[in-house]
């Protein structure tokens, strides 16, 4: 745990009348920044991303199951010379929200102290926003003085010890460091995307496969296919210079559904693609505000549950490399790679890593609108790298393995699995023969000569063999040993992804039995969509 004391001198507030409205944030009194102002212009798209941020806080449970254990940290706030922004992480630690707000929105008044607080935000504020109206004029306030503001269940000062989860910590750190791997960018009309979301809102699948795919095939537009029913859906305008097709399949869509309010004023959405299962981004734009939606691979997935994704995003070694890239970003709060590397005199690669690193330790954020890196403290002492990326002895050596090519895969291939589903549709009940693909890759690893994994069709590991003493006693209870690890690791990028389902035979509905063996072939009662 990382003990974490939040010291707020009033409650937050929110005050509206017919003519003025203010909207108060009580920051940190040990992480002092300022910043107040009018707003003025843009209020309703200020008030959709902040409403959207309080949703992903607040209603992360529609979307985790029901045995999950939660956790709330009150969002971050960054004030900058050209940008204020905020951070939240959804109490699954599935979802992670922005919103990036332009200084030309603001006429500020007083001091500006730039820096990063938390701020005391809650579910009553949350709902509260939705009095925000650009009839009105609104002021909006960061700070830690308090706020003298006659407001029902108004109190006094306020502190609270919080006990931050190592595991919460690293994820948020990690997703810092995702947001700048290298990935496949498209650009989207929000049409596009909100014709998606509100598919899926009239017709949710109950049973698998239910992944998003995007289809991109040379000299073509990029396509979005929404499975089980195939529905495609062309994005047009959406170019991505492939010379080879490509497919990249991503989980938990239904977390989509946060966007949609703010689809309607958005001028363009940019999709970043990390890979298969792993995170995605949503950039809004909006008029003078960014909201960006970041996703893990699939909702019932952490940031940090599984290891591959570990492997990716970790922590460098201390360095002049990272002190100087920390002090310059002290010094000008933003800086691109290629800056950096001038500033700093080294060549690019050096200087990306240093950044990359920073990002992994919670010193800054990757702006994905800008391409640049911004001076951010997640909290007010640095973070004890030790308790949140411990040893992974298991992962160490999974990594040994591949680095010492002693991973040698004798067979990869699919395993198929066809049903027939009553599906429904806006235009009424399909039939569809539905395709499972469990994928089954057997090779050795080191010593180990017989190793055998198989994925399920969300790359979930739910058979393996190996010869090892730690399998042996273990078996997966607790998790894979580093030979099917590092089976896994080498094996999961040759994975190819392909039609979810087909139109089924006309006759391929059983009438022998009559109503009863055609009631087996809906989707059933059970289970909970898009996770």
């Amino acid at each position: 745990m990382t003990s974490l004391l939040v010291n707020y001198a009033t409650p937050s507030v929110f005050e509206s009348t017919r003519e003025r409205a203010l909207l108060g944030l009580a920051a940190d009194t040990s992480r002092p920044v300022r910043f107040h102002a009018k707003i003025q212009r843009n209020v309703l798209t200020v008030r959709l991303a902040l409403q959207a941020l309080g949703e992903l806080v607040w209603r992360s449970d529609q979307w985790a199951a029901a045995d999950e254990r939660y956790f709330v940290l009150d969002p971050i706030v960054t004030v900058h010379p050209d940008r204020v922004f905020f951070e939240a992480f959804s109490a699954d630690q599935s979802a992670y929200g922005l919103v990036s707000l332009d200084r030309a929105l603001f006429a500020p008044e007083g001091e500006v102290r730039h820096g990063t607080t938390n701020v005391d935000f809650t579910a009553w504020l949350w709902a509260a926003l939705a009095e925000m109206r650009s009839s009105r004029e609104t002021f909006f306030r960061v700070g830690g003085e308090g706020f003298e503001v006659a407001t029902s269940g108004h109190g006094g000062r306020f502190e609270q010890k919080v006990d931050v989860p190592d595991d919460w910590v690293r994820g948020f750190l990690q997703l810092q460091g995702a947001m700048a791997l290298p990935g496949t960018r498209l650009s989207l009309r929000p049409v596009d995307l909100l014709a998606a979301i509100r598919f899926l809102r009239y017709t949710k699948a109950k049973v698998s496969p239910r992944a998003m795919r995007y289809e991109m095939d040379p000299g073509e537009e990029a396509r979005l296919v929404l499975e089980p029913w195939e529905e495609q859906i062309r994005l047009r305008g959406a170019e991505h210079g492939y010379a080879e097709r490509r497919v990249i399949r991503t989980w938990g869509r239904r977390r989509l559904a946060l966007l949609e309010p703010m689809l309607p004023f958005a001028e363009r959405v940019d999709v970043y693609l990390k890979g298969r299962a792993l995170p995605s981004f949503y950039s809004l734009k909006l008029p003078e505000v960014t909201f960006v939606l970041g996703l893990s691979g699939w909702t019932a997935q952490r940031w940090t549950g599984t290891a591959s994704f570990d492997l990716l995003v970790t922590p460098g070694k201390p360095g002049a490399d990272k002190e100087g890239a920390l002090r310059l970003l002290t010094e000008r709060h933003v800086a691109k790679a290629d800056e950096m590397a001038t500033a700093l005199a080294i060549d690019l690669p050096r200087a990306s890593q240093a950044l990359a690193a920073l990002c992994a330790e919670g010193r800054c954020i990757f702006d994905v609108e800008a391409r640049a890196y911004r001076h951010r403290e997640l909290f007010a002492e640095p973070v004890d790298l030790a308790k949140v990326y411990p040893p992974h002895k298991r992962r160490e050596a999974a990594e040994r393995f591949i680095v010492g090519k002693q991973v040698h895969i004798a067979s990869a291939a699919p395993r198929e699995t066809r049903k027939l589903r009553r599906l429904k549709t806006p235009e009424g009940p399909i039939l569809r023969e539905v395709i499972l693909r469990d994928w089954v890759v057997q090779g050795r690893v080191a010593e180990q000569a017989e190793v055998e994994i198989v994925l399920s069709d969300e790359d979930r590991l739910i058979f393996g063999r190996c010869g090892c003493t730690f399998f042996r006693e273990h078996l997966l209870g607790q998790g894979p040993c580093e030979h099917l690890l590092a089976l896994l690791l080498v094996a999961q990028p040759q994975r190819k992804d392909a039609t979810s389902s087909i139109a089924a035979a006309p006759d391929a509905l059983p009438t022998k039995h009559g109503k009863d063996d055609a009631d087996q072939l809906d989707e059933g009662e059970g289970g909970d969509d898009d996770r």
